[in-house]
């Protein structure tokens, strides 16, 4: 994924309910010669200026506008890749494919996918569906069963020890295991409708999910682009993984008994210190991605 900055004018107000939004997300607070503030979490620095402008910097930066930001428009934009524009394909009769709890430290990591048959294009285009970063999650909650009801989609959700284990099977390598999981979920939409375009969001610049399909599955046509989420049936396919992400988080949360926290911010230190007094550090791969670099140094004091 490519590292981008990206600068807004906002309105005070604006700015005040960005830093509330960003301080109950758990980002980390700084200052900063000039500006109100310098928020940093999420793979992003937000710098927050007197004069308005907003400066935001990271691998991150292009998910956190759509999720903090929704439709405000950049002032200006610098990418570090210079990867041509993908044109995207029509919704009709295509699967979209999507992650999420990817970046989260407690919590399933999931891939959905989602097949648009022809007949029910107009029908997905008409609702609200949208990139999962840019909705609430209680609509994302009244989204995904609908759905799930009116579309044909596929999910795999890893719990954190099979994500542990799975992760340590792909070769210690997060890319390599997501790639795995859009292929099983699109290789079995292939199975069950037979559409022959998907759309991938993709996160790695040597499209691995391209290369993995078309071995298997020469008949289909991979769309593997960044921000794919600006097809539909992507959106949709973000809706469920997202919401199968939160009823894993509620789950964890039923289990041990402890709110943990989304995200990979302030508070998530917080809940593993409780989370060790309530149980034991041997029980962190239960709820929690181990090989994330917080989780390493806080069982490291441990």
């Amino acid at each position: 994924m490519s590292s981008s900055t990206q600068v807004f004018q906002l309105t005070a107000a604006a700015a005040t309910d960005l830093r509330a939004a960003l301080n109950q997300a758990g980002f980390e607070f700084r200052t900063l010669q000039h500006a109100l503030f310098q928020a940093r979490g999420e793979g992003v620095v937000a710098s927050m200026y007197r004069s308005g402008k907003l400066v935001v910097q990271g691998q991150g930066a292009d998910a956190w506008h759509t999720r903090y930001l929704g439709a405000q428009e950049t002032l200006q934009k610098r990418t570090s890749s210079t990867a041509s524009a993908h044109d995207l394909p029509a919704v009709a009769d295509s699967f979209g494919s999507d992650e999420a709890g990817k970046g989260d430290t407690f919590g399933a990591l999931v891939v959905g996918a989602v097949a648009v048959p022809a007949a029910l294009e107009g029908k997905l285009l008409a609702s609200r569906v949208a990139d999962s970063k840019s909705l609430s999650d209680d609509l994302i909650r009244t989204l995904a069963p609908w759905l799930k009801e009116n579309f044909p989609f596929t999910l795999r959700v890893l719990p954190p020890p099979e994500y542990n284990q799975r992760w340590t099977a792909a070769g210690c390598n997060v890319n390599k295991l997501l790639t795995e999981l859009h292929f099983e979920c699109l290789h079995e939409l292939y199975n069950e409708c037979g559409f022959h375009i998907a759309v991938v969001d993709r996160f790695s610049s040597s499209s691995p999910v391209t290369a993995r399909l078309g071995t298997a599955l020469p008949g289909l046509k991979v769309v593997e682009v960044p921000r794919a989420e600006r097809h539909v049936a992507v959106a949709a396919a973000s809706v469920i993984a997202r919401d199968a992400f939160l009823t894993n988080m509620e789950e964890l949360s039923a289990q041990w008994a402890l709110d943990f926290p989304l995200g990979s911010g302030s508070p998530v230190s917080p809940a593993m210190r409780r989370f060790v007094e309530l149980h034991s550090p041997a029980q962190m791969a239960q709820v929690a991605k181990v090989h994330f670099k917080n989780v390493q140094l806080f069982l490291a004091r441990n």
